[in-house]
């Protein structure tokens, strides 16, 4: 009908494939597949974050505690600088003493080895009662107890050392065995007094 005349309609062509030519097209419908792809925390980014933040935090604290105001000393530190002092000096004078004995392998026997270790197992028991004798001197009563509960260790290991001498001269292969504590080597216990009050020297000897 033409489009002139009255009660005509004015109709819009379609495509071929019957949609409207002058219509906008429609947005396509979404999908999960057409969802942004953003930053997420999965369960493994958790994971590998928290992983970071506590190797920072612990280096965080172990910087603290070299450079900063945390503890800085050991649970054996003696806060009586005189008797450190003097207790590195006595062990000095008495490794000097044991340095001068022969070595194991310049001993012709075991019974001559057991000799050598009689004479610097003297040696170290004179330094024991001198140290002993400087611990009454420590002011603190906490760290005078201390200090006499690492002599003891030393005295046993001192046991230790004659134990094995007394040995050697029945066993020419003997070994050197030393007590337990605390489930440590006595050994460990002398070094970590020793140790903590800067005292080197008193350290447990080597030489059997």
């Amino acid at each position: 009908m033409p489009a002139n005349k009255p009660g005509a309609v004015m109709t819009t062509p379609a495509d071929g494939n019957g949609s409207r030519l002058d219509a906008p097209p429609e947005a396509p419908a979404e999908t999960p597949d057409d969802e942004p792809r953003g930053w997420r925390w999965t369960p493994s980014r958790i994971a590998v974050a928290l992983t970071v933040l506590a190797l920072v935090s612990m280096w965080v604290y172990v910087l603290y505690l070299a450079f900063g105001g945390g503890p800085q000393h050991q649970i054996d530190h003696i806060d009586d600088p005189a008797f450190a002092a003097a207790g590195e000096a006595r062990c000095a004078l008495a490794l000097r003493a044991v340095g001068k004995l022969p070595l194991a392998d310049e001993s012709p026997d075991a019974t001559a080895r057991a000799g050598v270790i009689d004479k610097a197992n003297g040696d170290f028991t004179a330094m024991v009662d001198d140290l002993d004798r400087l611990a009454t001197r420590i002011p603190n009563a906490q760290e005078r107890s201390q200090t006499q509960a690492w002599l003891a260790d030393w005295r046993m290991f001192i046991g230790n050392r004659q134990d094995y001498a007394d040995t050697l001269r029945r066993d020419p292969h003997a070994r050197m065995l030393v007590s337990a504590k605390g489930g440590m080597q006595i050994t460990e216990w002398i070094d970590e007094f020793a140790n903590a009050n800067q005292m080197d020297s008193c350290v447990s000897p080597t030489d059997v």
